[in-house]
């Protein structure tokens, strides 16, 4: 690293030093600007160009100050500013350009000390040194204020003085790395030596254990082979008996299909005539309440075909199970050279195949009912809050049961929150708190974004929010944990109700219970609804 020399030149670039007594700077480097003029405002106070103008002024000029600070006192703006410099050499080069130039324009300190500046308006400019240090009044004052008196030399010890601590402590690191690196070759050399014997020692464990099984197998072997030839008569007795029992139930399926299909077309015939009857809100209670029954039976149907399902597939099992029994026969069988038993065996596999893609195919056809009739539930349940819920919102205001728009987020806490962090007006929070919540809801609906993890500490595998999510740390550390958790709460809800769409649904809503409301729990709403509908068509009536 190189060390910071610094050098004082005056207007013709020649080095200056004193041998008995150094100059001293203020430090951080501050220039002083004097003269600059001011007016007086309709309130009386004396105001004068800002220190950002004047900045930007400097900047311009090449000086590159870090800020320009006008010096105020009771009566306003007092005629003097400081500039502020950069700490490094750097600084102290544009600090000393900054008075050349006010110097080699007859505008510099002692210019104005001899009071050139009684015959025109420019400002003057040089380096605070120790006699600004130690000036009194308002501008004395002001250059005190966190700076300090150093010479040149001091500064070029201090830094280094830093160089050598910043030099050692970079030597006692690269020490204790080369220490670390050793330790871990000399572990790492330990650990494969330790796994090149344990490898050794399980090769040698496998060969023996290898030897061992092949002997006892050849033994057993031929005591298997008894007892499947024993077995095989029987064996084939009761696969005979499950396929029959097989063939009923896959025909009672089929009947249950057909009902079914009798049941739906009834209920399509019942809602058209209800719809022919009844006004746009009669049609929609009465809709609710044929999707209810619907659903009731149709959830029926689906109970009986899982119990029918899983006796189906205990009987595929135990097909399964003689399938590897015929297998070892006939891999047996070949063996020993029975011809005729081998074929016996072949011919029943074939038959096993065929029964099997059968099953296979009529429990794909029963699973597709029950995806249907599912389908139908949940376009019931949709149909049900648009139709009625949404149309007629002011009837169901002071019911348990609402419609809830899931995923959507509420912006009083972020209002409050902008509020508590900005300490601004109404106004302005709210702009802002439009604005955030705006933002977060495009992070609750990219499907991209998903801070969740896995948690098996229960031994069940669940989904949690991410409390380490660098969004969430963030926006919890700037706003609270009011709004953290009202962010939360949007994604959880969009996660489980609308996960490949991202975009909010809306869904019934138990208020008091605080979950989904059931098909049940919404009738007897619709019912309570049809009454109040009735009644104001009575009253219309009697007017």
């Amino acid at each position: 690293m190189e060390k910071q020399e610094f050098s004082v030149g005056d207007s013709s670039g020649e080095t200056k030093k004193s041998e008995c007594t150094e100059e001293k700077f203020v430090w951080p480097w501050v220039g002083l600007v004097a003269n600059i003029q001011t007016e007086v405002d309709k309130t009386g106070r004396r105001v004068g160009r800002s220190g950002s103008t004047f900045r930007d002024e400097l900047i311009e000029k090449g000086f590159d100050p870090t800020r320009v600070q006008p010096i105020w006192n009771f009566k306003g703006h007092s005629g003097f500013a400081l500039v502020e410099f950069t700490r490094d050499i750097k600084g102290f080069e544009n600090a000393m350009n900054f008075e050349r130039s006010y110097k080699s324009d007859g505008h510099g300190k002692k210019d104005w000390e001899k009071g050139v500046h009684l015959r025109d308006d420019k400002p003057y400019g040089w380096v605070a040194r120790e006699e600004d240090y130690n000036r009194g009044g308002i501008v004395g004052k002001n250059v005190k204020k966190k700076r300090d008196l150093k010479t040149l030399s001091q500064l070029q010890e201090e830094e280094e003085r830093k160089m050598v601590q910043l030099v050692e402590s970079m030597s006692q690191s690269i020490e204790m790395k080369i220490i670390s690196k050793q330790e871990l070759e000399h572990k790492v050399d330990e650990t494969s030596r330790v796994l090149e014997s344990v490898e050794l020692h399980n090769y040698q464990l496998n060969e023996t254990y290898k030897q061992e099984e092949v002997e006892k197998m050849h033994t057993n072997l031929q005591g298997l082979y008894q007892q499947i030839l024993a077995g095989h008569d029987k064996s084939m007795s009761d696969l005979e008996t499950e396929r029959e029992k097989l063939e009923n139930r896959a025909r009672q399926i089929y009947i249950n299909e057909a009902e079914m299909e009798k049941s739906r077309l009834e209920i399509e015939m019942n809602q058209k005539a209800m719809m022919e009857q009844n006004e746009a809100n009669m049609e929609a209670m009465k809709l609710a309440e044929k999707h209810q029954a619907k659903k009731e039976k149709l959830h029926e149907k689906i109970m009986e075909m899982e119990a029918k399902l899983n006796e189906t597939q205990e009987l595929e099992l135990e097909i399964e199970k003689l399938k590897g029994s015929t297998n070892v026969m006939k891999h047996m069988a070949g063996s020993d050279g029975d011809g005729e038993l081998m074929e016996k065996m072949v011919k029943t596999q074939m038959e096993l195949e065929a029964r099997e893609t059968a099953l296979h195919d009529k429990i794909m056809a029963v699973t597709q009912k029950e995806r249907m009739a599912n389908d139908e539930y949940q376009e019931a349940r949709k149909e049900m809050i648009q139709q009625f819920w949404k149309e007629n919102e002011d009837l169901v205001s002071g019911e348990e049961i609402r419609v809830k728009t899931m995923g959507h987020l509420d912006t009083k806490p972020f209002v409050l929150a902008v509020k508590k962090k900005l300490r601004c007006s109404e106004a302005r929070a709210g702009l802002k708190a439009m604005e955030l919540c705006s933002f977060w809801e495009g992070q609750v609906g990219n499907v991209h974004w998903h801070p969740f993890k896995v948690d098996e500490s229960d031994g069940i595998a669940k989904l949690v929010v991410d409390k380490n999510d660098l969004k969430l740390v963030k926006l919890k550390s700037d706003y609270g944990e009011e709004l953290y958790n009202e962010v939360v709460r949007a994604k959880v809800e969009i996660v489980e109700y609308n996960p490949s769409g991202g975009y909010v649904v809306s869904e019934m809503w138990n208020l008091e219970k605080n979950r989904k409301a059931t098909m049940e729990e919404g009738t007897d709403v619709m019912l309570k609804m049809r009454k109040k509908l009735v009644a104001m068509k009575n009253k219309r009536k009697r007017r």
